[in-house]
């Protein structure tokens, strides 16, 4: 074979080996975030090793270095992308109601499921006591944009007579938040039952109709 024709193979070669679709940086980045959540779940913070990691993502222990520094790092990046992800949930609970009763059961719903589907890591992360200020201003920066999604929320209601004109939103807006925080909590963590029987309905009828 003259020159040409090997030439022409090996370009043969990089061509199809240019057509196998590989994942980008980001995309590899989650696939490693998400094998973490699953490793830190089971064996907790202090047992969770960065082999561990790697191994549940298939890759080397080298690559997960490649994208984070070290555990503590990998655990914030962890923080991050689970606070984003229940963001987006709770925006996509509250634009699917059309009442503010369905908005508040969706939200109380999701909540309650979000905490159930992550409940190892939720209880790791609540006993992680030192965080960077770059995630507790991250952390900070989604809760202010969570509670506007419920202002909105209040202040839609309002316009539409479904709540009363003289209703304080921001006070509004607080007792709806830390009621479902609170409740869900209760109902997913201090004393569990299958998330299928958490009385949503009744939490919304004290939330919207009061104590009296």
């Amino acid at each position: 074979m003259d020159d040409r024709g090997s030439s022409k193979s090996i370009d043969h070669r990089l061509s199809l080996k240019e057509m196998v679709p590989t994942a980008s940086r980001e995309e590899k980045q989650t696939e490693i975030i998400k094998a973490a959540i699953r490793v830190f779940s089971k064996y907790g913070f202090d047992g969770a090793k960065m082999e561990y990691i790697a191994k549940e993502a298939g890759i080397g222990k080298g690559t997960v270095y490649e994208y984070f520094e070290s555990k503590d790092r990998l655990f914030e990046e962890i923080l991050k992308f689970s606070v984003e992800k229940f963001r987006i949930g709770l925006k996509e609970s509250l634009e699917k109601g059309e009442s503010i009763e369905q908005k508040i059961m969706n939200c109380s719903s999701f909540t309650a499921q979000f905490m159930n589907d992550h409940m190892e890591f939720v209880h790791i992360a609540m006993q992680i006591k030192i965080l960077s200020e770059d995630i507790r201003l991250h952390y900070m920066a989604v809760q202010s944009v969570i509670i506007e999604y419920y202002k909105e929320m209040v202040k839609g209601a309002k316009e539409k007579g479904e709540l009363r004109s003289d209703l304080d939103v921001e006070l509004a807006t607080c007792c709806i938040i830390g009621t479902l925080d609170q409740f869900c909590k209760q109902r997913v963590f201090i004393g569990p039952r299958p998330i299928g029987e958490i009385d949503h309905p009744a939490i919304v009828d004290v939330i919207l109709r009061g104590l009296r």
